[in-house]
């Protein structure tokens, strides 16, 4: 039983107290109406005042007054003469009445106010030990899915109540942490509420009439958190298990806090240690491997121009094969100095129809299994970009959309004018995007299902999302409605300076 239930059973009795207060007039008058021929009156008076502390101890402040006021009644009754009656011979033993009735009147009310301070300060000390208990589980928790069930079980032995933890998540979405919770989606307007307001409240239970609904919110030192939700089954909140919801409230914020920090700086940790790893094997990467494939190039380039059609095409293959690994490096180094902000545009007032001839001539010999549209606005303006970096991603996307086309498909660049950008986009007729992947698609050495047969890392899209974000555009992926993927991004749109007028110098 919680300290709260035994202050109540303790009081939950009061006719037993007048009962036993009565029942203790008529004993001690019984044993000392013998007694008053050889003892003064006055001093009996000391024992009816001690039945009054007693009973006081014992019960309420109301048994103890009933105690004062009938221990005057039986002294004047039995014991002051003429006995057997309520008159008073001498007038004197009114003042002896009115002291003994005030004497006990203000004992019953110290002694019985002193009772429920110690039985107050009892259950207060039981509740700390127990608030500390939670506090200890609590703080052994190493996931927030442990801590509902504590919180549940902790408010339904202690105040037989129910309880629910929202939890406001890294997304600003508010969720219940209970599995199984009692139709949260009811309580969701209230809840968000008390979330805004930061205050206390209180209202009949939505459920269930006869109990009522406590919401405190989840203060915890860097903000508010949520909301702790509990169902008592009295409809009026004491301010003793006010204070204790208010504590286990405390309790639970810092709790959560600190497991979403936790996770926060694992996962800080975790991106630390892949981070140090990527940068590792580029540095090895660049330093081990560019230098080999470089002379490999070189060594092909000499073959080549050697005599002989098995020794030319044994280098051609060579070649080529050099080549792919150069690119998988060279692609490998641009993310790692675009993600570290090493690499520097350089900007300047370009043409995009001609980078998009230079991509299509560079790729040469890739398109030459595919049909290429290029569908163009008859006037393109000036767009400032780096004309390097541009042509990179022009030929990451048409590179991509080769490889994973058939042979004979046709490919599909186009341009078209926005109000505030052009966007240039780029299809194929292959078999699409996974529908599930779709976002993560641009993560480095993040590949699609089914393309293991296809040479590559997965860093071309990376590399052209970093490259257009860098330059203040949007890249997209999406599946066409024909068949295919499509890759679109955008450049912005601004005005170009004007040019300087000619000036013709005079004939000399």
């Amino acid at each position: 039983m919680s300290g709260f239930t035994h202050i109540r059973a303790s009081f939950a009795h009061p006719f037993a107290g007048y009962a036993v207060a009565s029942l203790g007039v008529i004993l001690l008058t019984a044993i000392t109406l013998p007694l008053s021929q050889a003892i003064e009156p006055t001093n009996l008076v000391m024992l009816y005042l001690l039945l009054v502390v007693g009973i006081a101890l014992r019960f309420s402040q109301g048994p103890a007054a009933w105690c004062a006021i009938s221990g005057v009644l039986a002294f004047d009754f039995f014991h002051i003469p003429p006995r057997l009656s309520l008159a008073v011979g001498d007038v004197q033993y009114l003042l002896t009445f009115a002291v003994m009735l005030l004497v006990g009147l203000l004992l019953a009310h110290l002694t019985a106010r002193l009772r429920e301070q110690a039985v107050l300060a009892e259950a207060g000390e039981r509740s700390a030990q127990r608030q500390y208990a939670l506090a200890r589980e609590l703080a052994g928790c190493i996931d927030q899915a442990q801590v509902p069930p504590l919180v549940a079980a902790f408010m339904a032995r202690e105040l037989q109540a129910r309880a629910e933890l929202w939890w406001l998540r890294s997304d600003e979405r508010l969720v219940c942490l209970n599995a199984g919770a009692n139709s949260p989606e009811v309580l969701r307007a209230v809840v968000e509420t008390v979330l805004r307001d930061g205050q206390l409240h209180e209202q009949a239970d939505l459920f269930d009439a006869a109990r009522r609904l406590v919401l405190l919110p989840l203060d915890a030192p860097m903000r508010r958190r949520g909301v702790l939700l509990v169902s008592l089954p009295q409809t009026r909140l004491a301010r003793p298990q006010r204070q204790m919801l208010e504590a286990v409230a405390v309790l639970v914020a810092i709790a959560l806090e600190r497991l979403h920090y936790v996770k926060v700086a694992q996962a800080a940790t975790l991106d630390m240690e892949r981070e140090r790893l990527r940068s590792t094997i580029l540095s090895a990467l660049s330093h081990d491997v560019r230098t080999p494939l470089t002379i490999m190039v070189g060594q092909a380039d000499a073959l080549c121009e050697a005599e002989g059609a098995p020794a030319r095409a044994l280098a051609l293959a060579l070649r080529e094969q050099a080549m792919r690994m150069s690119e998988l490096v060279n692609n490998l180094l641009d993310m790692a100095r675009l993600q570290s902000g090493g690499m520097v545009m350089r900007r300047d007032w370009q043409s995009l129809e001609e980078i998009i001839g230079a991509a299509t001539a560079h790729l040469g010999d890739r398109l030459s299994t595919h049909r290429l549209e290029i569908a163009l606005p008859p006037q393109l303006p000036l767009l400032e970009f780096d004309a390097v970096l541009i042509e990179r991603v022009l030929c990451n996307l048409l590179e991509n959309a080769a490889k994973f086309s058939p042979a004979g498909c046709t490919l599909r660049m186009a341009a078209e004018l926005q109000a505030d950008a052009v966007r240039v986009s780029v299809e194929d007729e292959g078999p699409g995007l996974p529908a599930g992947q779709l976002a993560r698609l641009f993560e480095p050495f993040v590949r699609g299902e089914g393309v293991a047969h296809v040479a590559g890392l997965g860093l071309g899209l990376s590399i052209c999302r970093v490259i257009v974000e860098a330059h203040g555009g949007r890249l997209t992926a999406a599946n066409r409605e024909a068949g295919g993927a499509c890759f679109a991004f955008t450049l912005p749109r601004s005005e170009p300076p004007p040019l300087a007028e000619e000036v013709e110098l005079p004939d000399a």
